[in-house]
């Protein structure tokens, strides 16, 4: 039997979360038993000598004792390592984390985690492999294009540095233009959300909205409604919501984080080469502006972004676990 260990997170739609589900219906299609347990401290699980675990790393804490865990059947599934608290590098973690990954086999989710493990956590030993996300069978890409780009998405949930303020910013300076952002996502940090609205009534921008989130059964239906995504994030493990959209052919203005470097290799434009809210303005405006620019955003898009299936990037994860 295999049970991930995961937080009270899973009740809310992320990359992370929806990473997780479908590992666990991989694992359930493979023929293997499979549950979820939502675990408030690690401490107090009772773990099972016939039960092999995958333990959620943002269930790592300071407080961990990793000791403990040592007897038995565990991997840990990293897709952000929790030092890393938004922008803010937690030393006291990173000694935890060190001495996980010196006792466990580690699964990351994306290159950004893997970069910080090598040259920030420094393990002494290191059994680590890189699982990225998939993308789902059938998935419908765009094929008709305005001239120049209207109506825009922004898919992030509502916590710090997710890059909402930057897009206000932004948003203002440019409300003279002809465009609307649709933003989606949970609200994880009620008071950042709360600063948000009522900055759009203060500056009484009606051109940028704030929704729910969507189940992921139907994003790729929902951005093929868009002719545009902007994310200006600080910080993304991998940034499943842009890769799903570069799938769709859906043209994007990001920030340099998550998976961008891949983005670039293949010659995807649209990446920023910073996080200054002066060159995102700018790189927007000449967008909504100027047809030819919004024209090598799709053409670049178009040359295909080539993903693997969920159940092809699963295997190995699957038979590195049934080593343990």
């Amino acid at each position: 039997m295999i049970i991930i260990l995961t937080s009270d997170i899973c009740k809310k739609i992320s990359g992370g979360t929806i990473y997780n589900t479908k590992l666990f219906e991989f694992l359930i299609a493979k023929g293997h038993r499979t549950a979820v347990d939502v675990v408030p401290d690690i401490n107090g699980y009772d773990f099972r000598d016939d039960v092999s675990y995958i333990i959620d790393g943002i269930l790592i804490d300071e407080k961990l004792n990793v000791t403990r865990l040592r007897g038995f059947k565990i991997c840990f599934l990293i897709h952000l390592w929790p030092s890393v608290n938004g922008l803010h590098i937690n030393n006291r973690l990173i000694k935890a984390e060190k001495l996980i990954c010196e006792s466990f086999m580690i699964f990351v989710t994306g290159m950004v985690s893997l970069d910080y493990m090598n040259n920030v956590i420094q393990p002494a030993a290191k059994t680590c492999y890189l699982i990225e996300p998939g993308i789902d069978s059938g998935w419908k890409t765009k094929d008709s294009f305005n001239e120049k780009p209207q109506k825009i998405i922004y898919l992030g949930n509502f916590i710090e540095g997710k890059g909402h303020t930057k897009l206000l910013e932004i948003v203002k300076k440019l409300r003279h233009l002809d465009f609307k952002v649709d933003c989606f996502g949970e609200i994880l940090s009620k008071p950042y959300f709360s600063e948000l609205v009522s900055e759009v009534e203060r500056c009484e921008l009606e051109n940028i909205t704030f929704n729910d989130a969507v189940p992921h059964e139907h994003i790729n239906k929902l951005l093929l409604e868009y002719d545009l995504m902007l994310h200006f994030s600080d910080y993304e493990s991998y940034g499943m919501g842009i890769m799903e959209a570069l799938c769709a052919h859906l043209p994007c203005i990001i920030t340099p984080t998550g998976n961008f470097k891949k983005y670039q290799s293949v010659g995807i434009q649209g990446i920023l080469n910073s996080f200054n809210v002066s060159e995102m303005t700018g790189a927007v405006k000449d967008v909504l502006n100027s047809p030819a620019m919004y024209l090598q955003l799709v053409q670049s898009v178009k040359k295909g972004l080539n993903m693997q299936s969920w159940e092809t990037n699963f295997e190995l994860l699957l038979s590195k676990t049934e080593e343990l």
